[in-house]
């Protein structure tokens, strides 16, 4: 009888593969949600709710430095973060703050400007950054004063002159919605997979005849596709696993299965084929008639159906344990309904 070792079964890459490519439309839309949610929360929190759009100004200086008597050199130039210390030291923000004809706090004063060094470190940029575009003017002028009054006090510059003087412009927000959109498109994809494989595990169904007999250790004679048509290797095994059996019962794991119907199939086939001929009885399910298991102990033998992607992996072990317990072994299972062109590209690839 069965063994049922779902907890032991390896994750089957090659079969959710082939699913999740089956139901595509499922991670397109995953993908299209996941862009459409993270995109739209960042354009909410960023433009919608971003507030004011601030106004920028920028300023270039030349820096003139001194040469040490020491030795002759010129002295080390001064990076970025050594400008910012010097004009946003608590001296010269006093001294900005003083010279000012706007009230502004000193916090204010020193989150509204940047000082900046790129390639050429004789150059300096301020960058001023304020919602007022009257300050912005106004906190660019006084730190130009704070520039020259640095020039003559520092030993190591001599001057230290206006380059460059821009106006007043908005500020171009830094937005990346497109960015949001892409990761937002990934996690969606991703959460959408991880579902698909969660759905797939929880449920437990069976989609191809290897599942059915690595899963519960019982053979398999084959399968039926959706139209009704056999595999090629059905009668031949079913008259393998079977032998001399004359007197075979049909039963399937639910009762949307159609015992009737298949019982017919089998049948048909053993006249074509060669085989000796045998009766199949078919058998309503356990699930609908449960007095119907007295029938079973007066047959030779017994041919379980399960149908493809639609019976419960609980529901197959639950069939299997009543049979179990009423010493009736299964011979054989057959997979009905079954999606050939699933089980072909499985087994062999497209081309077979």
């Amino acid at each position: 009888m069965g063994r049922c070792e779902y907890g032991k079964e390896p994750f089957d890459m090659r079969l959710f593969a082939l699913l999740c490519c089956r139901r595509l439309w499922m991670v397109l839309a995953g993908i299209l949600a996941g862009a459409a949610l993270a995109g739209g929360i960042y354009y909410i929190k960023n433009v919608t709710f971003g507030g004011v759009i601030p106004y920028t100004m920028d300023s270039k200086y030349y820096l003139e430095y001194a040469v040490d008597p020491s030795d002759q050199q010129p002295y080390s130039y001064f990076a970025s973060y050594t400008w910012n210390d010097l004009l946003k030291s608590e001296v010269m923000v006093e001294e900005m703050l003083g010279g000012m004809e706007l009230p502004m706090t000193a916090e204010e004063l020193e989150a509204s400007f940047e000082p900046e060094l790129m390639s050429d470190l004789r150059i300096c940029y301020i960058h001023t950054t304020n919602r007022d575009a009257v300050k912005v003017r106004e906190i660019d002028r006084v730190v130009g004063l704070a520039m020259a009054a640095l020039g003559e006090r520092q030993k190591e510059l001599l001057e230290v002159s206006l380059l460059d003087r821009g106006e007043p412009r908005l500020a171009a927000p830094d937005l990346r919605t497109f960015r949001a959109c892409v990761l937002g498109a990934a996690l969606g994809g991703f959460f959408t997979l991880f579902v698909l494989g969660l759905y797939m595990m929880l449920e437990e169904r069976v989609y191809v005849p290897g599942t059915l007999a690595c899963r519960y250790g019982l053979p398999v004679a084959g399968y039926v596709d959706r139209e009704g048509k056999p595999s090629e290797e059905l009668n031949a095994q079913l008259d393998c696993l079977l032998g001399g059996r004359r007197k075979v019962g049909l039963t399937a794991v639910s009762g949307e299965a159609d015992p009737v119907g298949m019982a017919d199939l089998l049948e048909k086939l053993e006249q074509k084929g060669a085989g000796e001929s045998r009766a199949y009885t078919p058998i309503l399910s356990r699930c609908q008639v449960p007095e119907t298991g007295e029938a079973l102990h007066d047959l030779e033998g017994m041919v379980l159906l399960v149908q493809a992607g639609r019976d419960r992996g609980k529901a197959i072990e639950e069939v299997l344990r009543q049979l179990t317990q009423m010493g009736v072994e299964v011979d054989a299972t057959v997979l009905t309904g079954a999606d050939e062109r699933l089980i072909r590209h499985y087994l062999w690839g497209k081309r077979s």
